[in-house]
């Protein structure tokens, strides 16, 4: 089972569900929050792992790309040393985040896998967009509708 969350920072430095936010981030440019991602059970990355989110998603965007096409794909958090990667072996996906001296490991089904970040990923940026319209976010949705 995969689960995933998303969360923006609000001005008073706690963390919203990204479905409950109804204001524009504090800072349109460099929108904080974190994601919450579970592969059977297990918290691979979470809110101490925040970052410049709509930037972390665009990167995922493009892993998603990347995994489809070649079966790996990597990056690294957009203003931390965490480095999130995927890689497919027959059907499954092992899922690594690498955060200082800690690595996390799962595997899950790569169709669910890739469905449900494709999923969730879609449902950030449409929030997105109706949160800050003038970041369309376009490159990084089509890169999750294939």
């Amino acid at each position: 089972m995969v689960e995933i969350e998303t969360f923006l920072k609000g001005s008073d430095g706690g963390f919203v569900p990204m479905e409950s936010c109804r204001t524009p981030p504090p800072d349109r440019d460099y929108v904080e929050g974190a994601i919450r991602l579970f592969v059977d059970g297990l918290e691979i990355i979470g809110i101490e792992e925040w970052d410049y989110v709509d930037q972390l998603w665009c990167y995922i965007a493009e892993m998603v790309k990347e995994v489809q096409s070649s079966g790996y794909a990597e990056t690294y958090f957009p203003d931390q040393p965490i480095k999130l990667s995927f890689h497919v072996t027959g059907a499954r996906l092992l899922v690594t985040a690498v955060i200082g001296e800690e690595t996390k490991t799962a595997n899950s089904s790569s169709a669910h896998f890739l469905e449900t970040l494709k999923t969730a990923g879609i449902s950030f940026f449409t929030k997105m967009s109706e949160l800050v319209p003038d970041n369309s976010y376009t490159e990084a949705r089509q890169q999750l509708s294939v």
